[in-house]
């Protein structure tokens, strides 16, 4: 696997950390991957370090090139810079295609907290937008409340053209209402746009994978965790799955 770590945006701050892994040879024929942009969460303050490398290494696991966006923070976070990082992203990405081994077509997106607000926004406004979304805990229609450089509510802006939806989140966090979640969730139902969703019995806001190292289990539930296994699942029915080293497709819609 080889690591890159590419400024995007110096005066801002932006970065973008590539892990790529091969093709061909041992990979049966493989000439191209799916590939997964992860969105860390922080409060547009701060990438949180525990929603950036620990998420990366199951996607890698189950095939993808993974990429995680350090996107504006504070006074850089001023709406729209943050969706114009994650664009610039894909931008790069796609420029770097055919070196990187990633198929365009079959772009994710993964985020947290603030990321998932970012990644909601990415599925619902972007240009691209991302072929499938995974949303963790994300801030949704709060965002009005506390953030104050315009940021939008992503689910006024979901309709027809927006990709499906994975979100998750616990039905007791503190910190992100969990109506912020079904708000989104009732918006893509009204536009037609495909989801799957798992609202835990209880978690901290902020349990990322849920590995022991990154959280006091007392503050989960035992099946938080599964979010990690069912998202790719997921991720296989929705962008495509590997059959004798060839991602071919897997629609289900």
């Amino acid at each position: 696997m080889k690591t890159l770590n590419l400024t995007l945006n110096e005066s801002r701050n932006v970065s973008l950390t590539c892990y790529l892994q091969p093709v061909g040879g041992e990979f049966w024929g493989m000439t191209k991957r799916p590939a997964i942009i992860i969105l860390p969460g922080g409060g547009y303050q701060y990438c949180s370090a525990r929603e950036a490398d620990p998420v990366a290494f199951p996607y890698l696991q189950a095939g993808y090139q993974v990429f995680i966006l350090f996107y504006s923070l504070n006074d850089d976070a001023v709406w729209d810079n943050p969706l114009k990082d994650y664009e610039q992203a894909v931008s790069e990405i796609t420029k770097n295609a055919d070196e990187w081994n990633v198929d365009v077509e079959r772009i994710a997106v993964i985020g947290f907290s603030a990321g998932g607000h970012l990644a909601a926004c990415a599925a619902a406004m972007a240009n691209p937008r991302p072929r499938a979304a995974i949303l963790g805990y994300p801030v949704i229609s709060s965002v009005k409340v506390w953030n104050d450089r315009k940021a939008p509510d992503p689910a006024d802006a979901v309709d027809g053209s927006t990709c499906p939806c994975f979100v998750f989140a616990s039905r007791n966090d503190g910190t992100v209402p969990i109506r912020d979640s079904l708000n989104f969730l009732c918006a893509l139902e009204r536009a037609g746009v495909p989801f799957e969703t798992h609202i835990y019995s209880y978690a901290n806001h902020g349990f990322s994978t849920c590995e022991p190292q990154l959280n006091n289990r007392d503050w989960c539930c035992n099946r938080t965790a599964d979010w990690v296994r069912d998202s790719i699942e997921w991720l296989r029915e929705t962008v495509g799955d590997f059959t004798d080293g060839v991602l071919g497709d897997k629609k289900r819609w």
